[in-house]
């Protein structure tokens, strides 16, 4: 239940924003900016949450660089791409026009008021860029530019930084394993970083600029309600102790999702994820305030779907790290369940190939590709393709399953080796003729991104030369996307259909506005930020109440 107004409140501002993300900081600086008196909270030691740990990517029509480099977009276009992939299953339509038409000025706010910079980055199409809408040569997918982590000061140290990723933007490869030593030796050496770091930390030098405060290891708690039902604060934690915090403006929810709580995992999501990508610590803080505050639900059943994998002696605080994985796209590789049975075309985009973890089969009662499935492979693709952390021409390491047969190969994994044998075979038979008749890899856009679209050429390829290999793959996930129904302004919708007072969301602890889609590269941070924008000016200018 919401707390009890204090007799006292320890601390009162204006406007009290939950996390360091994208959503967070955009929402804390126009708060600031409108005139409020603004304190962040933050539950970890670190800042950045998960925007600090991904590519830093957000995806947003009619951009300001879009228009730099020459490239045109339309609300029309952009509308017409969105909506061929959320197919009318987004929770309110009417918030992705509210999204097309505010992202491109957030953009322009942000390059007008603070030191954070993008590139539009060359060779970066969209992932359905064949679409009605989509764009072949990019530009909505935006590139954060390095930042000189010194302009932050001991503030830098604090920034939360995804081991996997070298210091170089999406265009030099920082997430697509393309490496320039001598450049990520520079960087490491002068404090210069990118990506989902580059983004947050050129935020939080704004933030730093404006004077606002961020309290780290202090998580929310419980909202505070006043008789009237209207938030007017919450309490924290700071040194093992409640922390009552008064807002006389409004609460901002942008503490991330819930994935990494199993309880609510299993209560809401269509598929259990096991492995999420994100920093731990997204355990739905921000939902259950939410809820008990009454606040009406969307989007519940959905998340940024990923099929994790894992070098199991690669560890990250203290736990073995779930990574992006690669491979899959690969001619000499196929991903199969227990059965030893393919179920899916292996190059559609990460967002879309878990969906298919939670087939149902009617006949045998069983879920057939429950996770773990696996991606077997041959030495071809050894040979040529970095594989989790396994580079070519190295040798296989021990946690790596591998056999001079086929049907070995099944027996040490756990899949059935009658139908690991059909199946490969009945592949390579296709494969030779350069053709996939039964899930038509070499088809799809995305197999083959930075190559124009996938081919027989690039994406098919028979499965025999020895030794062969598989690895696990798992259900993961890059956060949820279900939270609190918001409206225009980024205010969280009770379970009567009205604006709470006092209460914002943004980013995953607010409802995906785009349901199941991933429209691109950036997504999920581009509705992130952009709602962080609105609800940071409607906090902002609301009347301040008495607490």
């Amino acid at each position: 239940m919401p707390a009890k107004k204090p007799a006292n409140w320890d601390r009162e501002v204006d406007v009290v924003v939950m996390g360091t993300g994208g959503a967070a900081l955009v929402s804390a600086i126009m708060a600031h900016d409108q005139g409020a008196e603004v304190l962040i909270l933050e539950k970890a030691a670190q800042i950045g949450g998960t925007t600090a740990f991904s590519g830093g990517i957000p995806w947003i029509p009619m951009n300001l660089y879009m228009k730099e480099a020459g490239i045109e977009d339309s609300k029309e276009e952009a509308l017409t791409y969105i909506k061929r992939l959320t197919g009318g299953k987004e929770p309110d339509p009417a918030l992705l026009e509210v999204f097309v038409d505010n992202g491109h000025q957030m953009i322009q706010y942000l390059y007008d008021h603070t030191p954070l910079r993008f590139n539009i980055p060359k060779g970066y199409p969209e992932y359905y860029a064949k679409l009605p809408g989509g764009k072949p040569t990019g530009g909505r997918s935006l590139d954060p530019m390095p930042f000189d982590m010194n302009q932050i000061g001991e503030w830098g140290a604090l920034i939360r930084n995804n081991p996997v990723f070298p210091p170089l933007t999406l265009e030099e490869g920082g997430a697509i394993g393309g490496i320039d030593f001598e450049k990520v030796a520079w960087r490491m050496e002068n404090n210069i970083v990118t990506m989902g770091r580059s983004l947050i930390a050129s935020m939080f030098k704004a933030i730093l600029d404006r004077g606002i405060e961020t309290l780290t290891e202090t998580p929310g708690k419980e909202l505070v309600l006043n008789d009237a039902g209207e938030v007017i604060g919450l309490v924290a934690e700071r040194e093992g102790k409640p922390y009552y915090i008064g807002a006389r403006r409004g609460v901002i929810l942008a503490s991330g999702g819930f994935e990494w709580n199993k309880e609510l995992v299993k209560t809401f999501l269509k598929g259990e994820v096991t492995h999420p990508l994100s920093p731990a610590g997204n355990d739905g803080d921000g939902l259950i305030m939410a809820m008990e505050a009454g606040a009406a639900l969307g989007n519940m059943s959905e998340a940024w779907w990923y099929p994790a994998m894992q070098d199991p002696t690669f560890e990250y605080e203290d736990r073995v790290l779930n990574q992006l994985g690669s491979g899959r796209f690969g001619p000499n590789s196929i991903v199969v369940n227990r059965h030893g049975r393919r179920f899916v075309h292996e190059g559609v985009t990460y967002n879309d190939m878990p969906k298919s973890f939670y087939e149902y089969d009617p006949v045998a009662l069983e879920w057939p590709n429950e996770p773990p499935v696996w991606m077997v492979f041959d030495q071809q693709l050894k040979d040529k393709t970095m594989v989790v952390t396994m580079m070519p021409g190295e040798p296989a390491p021990d946690w790596v399953p591998q056999a001079d047969s086929i049907r070995e190969l099944a027996a040490k994994i756990g899949v059935d080796p009658d139908g690991l044998e059909k199946t490969v075979a009945d592949y390579n038979a296709n494969a030779k003729q350069g053709a996939d008749p039964e899930f038509h890899r070499g088809t799809t856009f995305f197999e083959n991104l930075g190559g124009g679209g996938g081919n027989a050429e690039a994406n098919i390829g028979a499965i025999e030369q020895g030794p062969f290999y598989a690895l696990p793959i798992y259900f993961g996930t890059l956060g949820t996307s279900g939270g609190p129904r918001i409206n225009a302004d980024g205010q969280v919708i009770s379970l009567r259909g009205k604006p709470l007072s006092g209460l914002y969301a943004a980013g995953n602890a607010a409802m995906g506005i785009m349901g199941q889609a991933y429209v691109s590269a950036g997504g999920t941070l581009g509705p992130a930020m952009t709602f962080g924008y609105l609800a940071g000016m409607a906090a902002g200018k609301a009347a301040s109440k008495s607490i």
